[in-house]
């Protein structure tokens, strides 16, 4: 009882004085001065401008990072005039495909995909001393009719670039891809025609739905390159699992 009367005595001048009832008032006071909302707005929005710069450099980084990681790869789509709708694949260029005539000795190997605009070349480009010493280069038609497309029409082509990927790789004999590897497009395999007066070129695959080009020419039979679908033979390439005579698949895939 003593300790509590002489609290009492020291508490009471406190409250006798006002002393703790002002003290809440002024904390009070505190919280709704204007400057001091002012100094806390200010210290909130130098917060906020700090995490922005702080995600702005997050995201140069990882541009930064994806580049130097991934340059992408690229691929020709046989027969058609766009890329697949598949993540990361756009567009580079349609254009024609082309190579040299079917029965040509010379001029080059592989088939081209040229574009619809093309530039000139050097214009002081010196003629050759003999009339037939260059090469020559000539569009493409198909040498069957399937889906869409009819014997002699031109054939398309596009040049796709997948952003993601590093490489890009044509299986044939396939219509899916390894693991973790991306499908872009399949179909089947075309070459040069197995006859004596035709010349060979390379296999290229040919997409399952072809379009036809709506350039150059329409059914003529100009030749140039064509295209043939390819069977399988058997022999040295063992059947099973290949059907003799039957055509081959093929698929393109990126990673």
């Amino acid at each position: 009882m003593a300790s509590l009367y002489w609290t009492c005595l020291f508490l009471l001048p406190l409250f006798s004085n006002g002393y703790i009832f002002r003290e809440e008032v002024s904390k009070r006071l505190l919280l709704t001065d204007p400057s001091a909302l002012l100094s806390r707005m200010e210290a909130l929005e130098m917060k906020v401008q700090s995490m922005e710069g702080l995600e702005r450099k997050v995201q140069a980084l990882e541009t930064q990072l994806n580049s130097d990681r991934k340059t992408g790869a690229t691929y020709i789509r046989w027969g058609r005039k766009g890329c697949p709708l598949v993540n990361g694949t756009t567009l580079l260029y349609s254009g024609l495909a082309a190579g040299r005539f079917f029965n040509s000795k010379g001029d080059g190997i592989n088939t081209l995909c040229m574009p619809h605009n093309p530039d000139p070349a050097p214009l002081d480009l010196p003629a050759p001393p003999n009339g037939d010493h260059f090469g020559r280069l000539y569009g493409s038609e198909y040498e069957f009719s399937y889906k869409n497309i009819v014997h002699n029409e031109d054939v398309p082509c596009a040049v796709c670039h997948d952003i993601y990927a590093t490489s890009s790789l044509m299986i044939p004999g396939k219509t899916v891809c390894p693991d973790h590897w991306t499908k872009q497009f399949d179909g089947f395999l075309t070459s040069e025609a197995h006859y004596i007066d035709h010349f060979g070129a390379e296999y290229l695959c040919l997409d399952k739905d072809p379009e036809y080009a709506t350039e150059g020419s329409k059914q003529n039979d100009y030749n140039g390159r064509v295209f043939y679908p390819v069977e399988a033979m058997c022999g040295s390439l063992p059947c099973p699992p290949y059907d003799n005579g039957k055509y081959v698949s093929c698929v393109v895939c990126t990673n």
